[in-house]
């Protein structure tokens, strides 16, 4: 697989996973390798067991590990890496996604399989018909955990846990994603408590070789022809791009735009079947320098996907990202793996809070997920961190001071004549001057 050294997630990951020490939440950026970081602890625990017991422990309907993917493409990937270990390693694995003949699978789960990988809803329908029993399973891996837990897998999930938490003595359950919200990390603590998280420095900060630059697009300007600007020289140098937009219609008219200034695309969008898809990403991928293809996308293509040998050189947001963590994962298409990058932004009006709030934390190295799209909460932000600023200068000095109570008398100070010396115990007689 040509990997000369470990990245920091899979140093990490390997050595908590690989003990064994309980569940845990495997949290890095896209593109640092958390495929590898979980496959080869729990294998290597899976092999290390069938020595110990002198035989091989996988039996016909009952795999020891089986890795849930929200997506068939993201399941597909994960297939293919595990194949690439069995050669070495020498175990069984075996893909269940939907699309394809349930019987055929049906047999193929009648023999042992050490490795079974598969979306949510194929996986629980073969438990349902009997072909698969989770409660032989040691290792359950939950890929792209945010996208399951939050896109309306929760119920499939939990099925798929229940084996596991019924009898958790020995077994682990892996939980991998590119972000890890605070929402998402009180529904996993509640699921599973004393998770155990291993992250990198890096987790929601821009990776160092990725450039960001965002332009304005006020209601006055075409965003289209900026569009066209942008991609039309560096589709001609045979660069990969990818254009994301928010809807599917946005998508058709950014693709009869490109098709109108004759750059070839491909679209990829949940609007396709998954054969469609799977041939755009395989089209994407082949296409050469002088046949280059440049991707047109929705949120659909900004997570789990890995392009393989092929370098997304630019991620280009026709429309800006709803959130703070579909930026993140948008902008990890591309300078993965510590390869280099860029990620244009083309910024409406109604964006600009949201992209000077992750403009800032780019340049100021901090985590983009924080980032917020309200005027009023990003506001107070910037009154806070002006004057958090002035208090470093100032030792705290520049804070108004709390007023004290004096014991000593109220000052007469702005008084006239006598009453300038009237006091509570003394009262000074009315003069009766000018009186008669």
């Amino acid at each position: 697989m040509n990997i000369v050294e470990p990245t920091e997630i899979q140093t990490k990951a390997i050595d908590v996973i690989g003990r064994g020490a309980g569940n845990a939440f495997v949290a890095s950026h896209t593109g640092s390798g958390k495929t590898l970081a979980y496959l080869l602890p729990v294998i290597q625990r899976m092999k290390a067991a069938e020595i110990a017991a002198g035989d091989r422990l996988a039996k016909p309907k009952r795999p020891k590990v089986v890795v849930a993917c929200p997506t068939r493409e993201l399941a597909e990937q994960v297939a293919e890496v595990a194949k690439a270990l069995s050669h070495v390693a020498k175990f069984s694995s075996y893909l269940v996604v939907g699309g394809r003949r349930l019987g055929t699978q049906k047999e193929r789960l009648d023999s042992a399989i050490d490795v079974v990988i598969g979306t949510p809803g194929r996986l629980i329908k073969h438990v349902d018909q009997g072909n698969l029993f989770l409660g032989s399973v040691d290792a359950m891996v939950l890929d792209e955990a945010d996208t399951l837990f939050e896109a309306g897998f929760g119920d499939e999930v939990k099925r798929l846990l229940r084996p596991l938490k019924a009898r958790p003595e020995g077994k682990t359950c892996v939980l991998v994603s590119a972000t890890m919200p605070d929402r998402l990390k009180k529904l996993v603590d509640e699921e599973l408590p004393a998770l155990q998280y291993i992250k990198t420095d890096s987790l929601h900060r821009s990776a160092p070789g990725l450039k960001h630059r965002f332009v304005d697009c006020p209601g006055d300007v075409d965003k289209m022809t900026v569009l066209e600007q942008i991609v039309a020289p560096e589709h001609k140098q045979g660069k990969k791009l990818m254009i994301f937009c928010n809807t599917l219609p946005s998508c058709i008219a950014v693709e009869r735009t490109m098709f109108e200034a004759d750059i070839r695309t491909v679209q990829y969008h949940g609007d396709m079947t998954s054969d469609a898809r799977a041939d755009a990403m395989r089209e994407f991928i082949d296409a050469d320098a002088d046949e280059n293809l440049t991707m047109v996308c929705t949120d659909l293509a900004a997570r789990g996907l890995d392009f393989g040998r092929v370098k997304v050189d630019h991620v280009v947001n026709f429309d800006f990202p709803m959130n703070s963590l579909d930026y993140i994962h948008r902008s990890g298409r591309t300078a993965r793996a510590g390869a280099g990058g860029k990620v244009t932004n083309l910024v409406a009006k109604k964006d600009r809070v949201l992209a000077s709030e992750i403009d800032n934390a780019v340049k100021l190295g901090l985590p983009i997920d924080n980032a917020t799209s309200s005027r009023a909460v990003s506001e107070a932000r910037k009154k806070k961190s002006i004057a958090d600023a002035r208090d470093r200068r100032t030792g705290g000095r520049s804070r108004a001071k709390p007023s004290t109570v004096r014991d000593s008398k109220p000052s007469n100070r702005g008084r006239r004549g006598a009453a300038r010396f009237t006091t509570d115990d003394t009262k000074t007689k009315p003069s009766n001057r000018g009186r008669r």
